[in-house]
């Protein structure tokens, strides 16, 4: 079971670090985790009055993965909050594919938070 207020308290000390301005960046997958905290996020903003933007990162790695990016999109259509899916596809085919994958997400999730005034993103 989640403990809500803990998360609600790990989302406060993300925005203390980050200062008062501008919106909280969340970078959903659209797996279980990511989708929960996409849920307890928009229950805390709604809360606080503060803003959220989200960003997926399609690796295109996957079959699924478009498809997840765009479920991710749904719901923060339902939900009334900003999202944009990120593509990248530039694994050479070289070296370890999940340490490059990862290093491209942190690269395109830390443009993106700039591009949109995020200071933290959970």
């Amino acid at each position: 079971m989640i403990d809500r207020e803990a998360v609600f308290r790990r989302l406060e000390e993300g925005l203390a670090f980050a200062g008062d301005s501008g919106p909280l960046g969340l970078a959903v997958s659209g797996g279980s985790d990511s989708t929960a905290l996409l849920a307890l996020a928009h229950d805390w903003a709604a809360e606080t009055g503060r803003s959220l933007a989200v960003v997926t990162v399609d690796h295109g790695l996957r079959a699924e993965s478009a498809a997840e990016a765009r479920a991710v999109a749904a719901r923060c259509a339902g939900l009334g909050l900003s999202h944009e899916t990120l593509h990248w596809g530039g694994w050479d085919g070289r070296g370890n594919l999940q340490a490059a994958a990862r290093a491209a997400r942190k690269a395109l999730i830390g443009q993106w938070a700039r591009r949109h005034g995020v200071r933290a993103v959970a």
